[in-house]
């Protein structure tokens, strides 16, 4: 819009410039030629000339200012806070938001490079200088590495005022593809790390106290089953049955909460040790080969080709996920189709695949697969028992230890996940992060 404003005003210019020496030619035109009637002639068609020029001009600037009112009412209604500087760090367009986060005013910083030594020099001017320069944050996570609502960009965390952003930068480039500036969109996510931890401590309490006397109900279910109490008829049994299975589905949902929850305030706790990575899961395929063989589905544990070096890993954190994965495969994977699972190397990283041709994931829901209790439409059809938290913990366990997970899933032809461990303990994390980078919105 801005662009087209002004082209529009410098053909305004252009034609009043050309006009107004029209004018000036046909006053020295009245000096030197004698023909009085085509000289005044050709002055008045000068002055009609320069009067549309006038009015061009006048409509180019009410254009100007009606775009410029109209841009500073969608800047000052946002809920976020827009920077823009150009490259010499001078600033040039703050909103009322981005003013009211970090505490000053534009008309303040009017022809003012904003460098590093104004942190030390301005205590007001801190919060402004970490946004430009993260480096000098108290916080800074890595540039492009985190997600908030669907953007990549920063989590930033200012020194003065004391505030945890979410910085989402874009370059400005001209037509020549020369960077003249940046914008950066500020999101004060203070608030919401606040909700979080509150949500995050809710669940945990509330499951703490669920466990117990789930637990206590279980075992006392399991003990008259066992006709620990005395003898039980075959209608008895059946509805114990059916109490027992309850019980157990509520106390791994409880323990899934504690899980999530754990993850969230950094407390998850790992111990890594050197494990026989091909060996370990080799095991726990071995484990799930009755209930593949009962639901007559085809579970193939690949023989390893390349020479796997051990893994240093916490091996009860990795059960967990590998499990998540055998176990949705085995509930999702129809009678008579397959289960691979698969070992090999990929550069500096363990690959282990896990595959199945069962009913796949929709592709409009495949973004959300990651997130805290998810569930796909046609899996709640299938199977209507769930927490929707599995895939979120291992997605946790696996970044924890420097890994990366993916997938890729085709509606009724199945789903593949693929999991990367690195070999290297230098690319595993040295400690947990205290905060998630997704937040308890599920909840």
């Amino acid at each position: 819009m801005e662009s087209n404003f002004l082209d529009f005003s410098e053909r305004a210019k252009r034609k009043l410039i050309i006009s107004a020496g029209t004018a000036v030619l046909s006053i020295l035109a009245l000096v030197f030629f004698d023909s009085m009637l085509l000289t005044h002639s050709f002055i008045a068609f000068s002055f009609v000339l320069l009067g549309w020029s006038n009015l061009e001009l006048m409509k180019a600037i009410k254009l100007f200012n009606d775009e410029n009112y109209e841009r500073e009412a969608i800047l000052s209604s946002l809920s976020d806070g827009v920077l823009q500087f150009d490259s010499k760090r001078r600033v040039v367009l703050m909103n009322s938001r981005a003013e009211e986060l970090l505490g000053l005013r534009v008309k303040d910083l009017e022809g003012l490079a904003i460098v590093p030594d104004l942190w030390e020099a301005k205590q007001s001017f801190r919060g402004l200088v970490e946004v430009i320069y993260p480096e000098l944050a108290p916080f800074a996570s890595q540039k492009g590495g985190d997600r908030y609502g669907g953007d990549k960009g920063q989590e930033i965390h200012t020194s003065y005022p004391e505030l945890r952003l979410f910085v989402v930068s874009k370059q400005i480039k001209n037509n020549t593809g020369k960077t003249i500036g940046n914008v950066k969109i500020i999101r004060d996510i203070t608030h919401d790390e606040l909700i979080s931890k509150i949500k995050s401590e809710f669940v945990s309490v509330a499951a703490h106290q669920l466990r117990t006397p789930l637990a206590g109900l279980k075992w006392s279910i399991k003990l008259m089953l066992d006709g620990e109490t005395g003898p039980v008829n075959e209608k008895q049994k059946e509805f114990l049955e059916k109490g027992f299975e309850s019980s157990e589905r509520m106390v791994k949902l409880v323990n899934d909460l504690l899980n999530v929850a754990r993850i969230e305030e950094g407390r998850f706790g790992y111990e890594f040790k050197e494990i026989d990575y091909v060996a370990f899961v080799e095991k726990l395929v071995k484990n799930y080969e009755p209930i593949a063989k009962k639901k007559k589905i085809n579970m193939v544990f690949s023989q390893v080709k390349d020479l796997i070096p051990p893994l240093y890993a916490d091996p009860e954190r990795i059960q967990m996920a590998l499990s998540n994965l055998i176990e949705n495969a085995l509930k999702y994977t129809l009678e008579g189709e397959f289960i691979k699972i698969i070992i090999s190397l990929e550069g500096e990283y363990v690959k282990t695949i896990v595959s199945d041709t069962g009913v796949g994931i929709p592709a409009l829901e495949q973004a959300r697969i990651f997130s805290k209790f998810f569930r796909a439409s046609n899996i709640i059809k299938l199977e209507t028992e769930g927490t929707g938290l599995g895939l979120y913990i291992v997605k946790n366990i696996v970044e924890r230890h420097g890994g990366h997970v993916t997938f890729v899933s085709e509606e009724k032809r199945g789903t593949t996940f693929t999991i990367l461990l690195p070999i290297k303990r230098g690319l595993i994390p040295n400690r947990e992060r205290p905060m998630a980078e997704e937040f308890l919105a599920g909840i």
